[in-house]
């Protein structure tokens, strides 16, 4: 009678080389010591907010009174009788549409 045994290995069957690689990476990296002694004054603008908006210069009585003083033409007399005979074009236009 044969009998099968199942052994683990002790070993992956298939490493992951770049991963494995990757995180030997990451252990050995050493971040570089900041410059102490660098100037950086030289690289940096000092902040200076901008001038704050000048208000406009309004002479209201001046157009008012421009305005009031202004002629003012009629170009038509709007009377009851024109009113009336646009209704009665606009009715005839409705009507021949349909």
């Amino acid at each position: 009678m044969a009998v099968r045994s199942f052994t683990a290995p002790s070993a992956p069957l298939m490493q992951d080389i770049l991963k494995d690689l990757y995180i030997k990476e990451l252990k050995n990296y050493k971040p570089a010591p900041d410059a102490k002694g660098v100037d950086t004054s030289a690289q940096v603008k000092e902040f200076k907010p901008p001038a704050p908006p000048v208000a406009p210069v309004i002479d209201a009585a001046a157009d008012l009174t421009a305005w009031e003083q202004a002629n003012v033409e009629v170009l038509e007399d709007v009377t009851e009788a024109a009113v009336e005979d646009d209704e009665e074009e606009e009715e005839e236009d409705v009507e021949e549409h349909h």
